[in-house]
């Protein structure tokens, strides 16, 4: 069995490797199967980032086509008879700040790519009367859902937190990733069941990966070190 080289080992500490591994699989904080958790956990993050992408888009354009149509101008969050929360309102400045910072016309359609996932769950949040405001209106572009507003921002809320963590390269990989891709998929699919079964035929990746987890380095009794 060969021992971790030099470079292995320096690898691993610049990466942080070891965190990504699954308690009790590594023999040691250098153990070179760090490194296939750390690729493991990257390639993961990349499959659950694609399908995150997908509903985020989806999201938007469900949401804003309907509240569009609702308040009758494509800004429909400047509409005179709406109130959303502070909050809110500064997602969407920030949004119209970084376009200008980027020399982009903040067009509607900019502004409504420019805002991240949290904006579109937080419409489904607590707020002004968001049940009346939004939901309401919104509520259309879910077909294939029949529950309250709540129990869906949950969902989504659940899946934004899983987006950050994603972002900001925090571990993933001990969550139940195939319970969160079904969750994935099961909201797309209140949107659109067709969608849904596209993206699901697309996303190969993820369930392989699930399938091919690393295991412990031989040492621990595992298949490899």
């Amino acid at each position: 069995m060969s021992c971790t080289t030099a470079d292995e080992k320096a690898l691993i500490d610049f990466v942080d490797a070891e965190r990504y591994a699954d308690p009790g699989t590594l023999c040691s904080p250098s153990c070179r199967q760090a490194l296939k958790w750390s690729d493991w956990e990257t390639d993961v993050s990349k499959a659950m980032y694609g399908l995150l992408r997908h509903l985020e888009n989806i999201l938007r354009s469900t949401v804003s086509t309907r509240l569009a149509a609702h308040y009758g101008r494509d800004d429909w969050w400047n509409a005179r008879r709406l109130r959303l929360t502070h909050g809110t309102m500064e997602k969407i400045r920030d949004a119209e700040a970084k376009l200008a910072r980027a020399s982009v016309s903040a067009t509607p359609a900019a502004v409504q790519r420019e805002v991240t996932l949290g904006f579109w769950v937080s419409l489904l949040g607590r707020g002004a009367d968001y049940e009346t405001q939004l939901w309401r209106p919104m509520s259309s572009g879910f077909p294939g859902y029949r529950g309250r507003r709540r129990p869906l921002y949950t969902r989504l809320d659940h899946l934004r937190l899983l987006r950050n963590k994603v972002a900001h390269q925090d571990r993933i990989g001990g969550r139940d990733l195939a319970a969160d891709r079904r969750s994935v998929l099961t909201v797309i699919g209140y949107v659109s069941q067709a969608a849904a079964l596209r993206v699901e035929a697309a996303d190969t990746d993820l369930p392989a990966l699930l399938a091919n987890r690393p295991g412990a380095c031989a040492q621990r009794g595992g298949s490899g070190a």
